[in-house]
């Protein structure tokens, strides 16, 4: 039985094992002799010299690669920081606007504060300053917790007078501002006269009729039926001043008494005006003033040759006769703009709107239609 098929049959798993043991021990032993060392000593290179390539990779190349990529990430960060305001030391800060709250009669005050790396938002208390002229006027300090932020100064803190002109010799004096934090200052930022202006200390007055052709033979087919009402109020401007462009336009909070003036005597006075920056109220209407004018709505109007309505001050409830009439403005200023200041138009007006009306159109030698008694417009006085 030891010769049969069951020995035989051992005999053969037995062998076979071996065979397996010796084929794994021999692929060990490629994988040791033939793998990536050997490969690459098969290729001519070795670990300790010769070629540094390991299947197609130079690894100084690629440590030259990631050195790239970690410095230009590095200063995209340090970009990104610059844009967002961040600064390597202490806070930067500047003033980057200015405005004004004509609601609450403010200096509005726009900062801009740049935080140091890794510093989220600014923080602590900000000092303010504003200046006019050399002089400091007003010293304040406000809370900081952003980068950008409106700040406001009340007029009645700092004010002393107008900017534009207001020295001597005829040049402005400049009101400015600046801010610090912590030690970083800004630089003074300037604010322009037409924002920080708000004393009126130049008035004007104007007439103007209005005429209308009418089929009444009594008055000669022509009706003077009143006058458009203005009044101008600004200030002095010192290089136009002798020209028709008097006065510079100025926001402010005052109101206005309009008076129409005649032989010395008033004979109209139009409602209180009361003025908000450069909005005008009055009972009954409202306008802007605009270039320094604002026109005076009458109680009465009509449509003009183009379709336009002309509002104006009726015949009668001024005009006492032909002769010369004149404008009287008193502006009141509100606190701390200036003083009360009254003053006339710097010209009159004479009309002859009875001779006009009742003036004989035939010929004055009494011969026939002529041009008789002429027609008289109006005239400075």
């Amino acid at each position: 039985m030891s010769g049969g098929l069951l020995e035989k049959a051992k005999n053969q798993d037995s062998e076979s094992e071996v065979d397996d043991v010796e084929a794994v021990v021999e692929e060990m032993g490629n994988s040791v002799d033939g793998g990536l060392l050997g490969r690459a000593s098969a290729d001519g290179g070795s670990p300790s010299g010769g070629s540094s390539s390991f299947d197609g990779f130079d690894p100084s190349k690629v440590k030259m690669g990631v050195a790239g990529v970690m410095g230009a990430l590095l200063v995209l960060f340090v970009l990104y920081q610059v844009v967002m305001g961040f600064t390597f030391g202490g806070y930067s800060i500047s003033v980057s606007d200015v405005e004004v709250d004509e609601d609450g009669n403010n200096l509005r005050v726009q900062v801009f504060i740049g935080t140091p790396m890794f510093k989220s938002s600014p923080s602590g208390d900000m000092s303010m300053t504003v200046s006019y002229g050399p002089g400091e006027v007003w010293t304040g300090s406000f809370p900081v917790d952003s980068k950008l932020s409106w700040y406001d100064v009340a007029f009645s803190d700092f004010y002393r007078n107008n900017s534009r002109g207001a020295a001597a010799d005829g040049s402005d004096i400049v009101y400015s501002v600046s801010v610090t934090l912590e030690g970083s200052s800004s630089e003074s930022y300037p604010i322009a006269g037409e924002i920080s202006d708000r004393t009126i200390d130049t008035v004007d007055g104007e007439l103007s009729g209005v005429t209308q052709i009418c089929d009444c033979d009594d008055k000669n087919d022509l009706d003077h039926l009143g006058v458009q009402f203005r009044v101008g109020m600004g200030a002095l401007d010192p290089v136009q001043s002798n020209t028709s462009n008097l006065m510079m336009h100025v926001d402010s909070d005052y109101t206005v008494e309009a008076k129409i003036i005649y032989d010395s005597s008033e004979v109209y006075s139009f409602p209180t005006v009361s003025v908000d920056g450069a909005s005008a109220t009055w009972s009954g209407g409202s306008g802007e003033v605009e270039e320094s004018w604002l026109d005076l709505q009458g109680d009465e109007s009509i449509v003009d040759l183009f379709a336009e309505t002309v509002y104006f001050i009726p015949r009668d409830s001024f005009y006492d006769g032909d002769g010369c009439y004149s404008v009287e403005i008193t502006v009141i200023h509100s606190s701390p703009f200036g003083d009360d200041i009254t003053g006339t138009s710097s010209q009159g007006w004479e009309f002859f709107w009875d001779y006009n009306e009742g003036r004989s159109t035939e010929d004055p030698d009494g011969d026939g239609p002529g041009e008789g008694e002429p027609y008289k417009p109006p005239e400075d006085c």
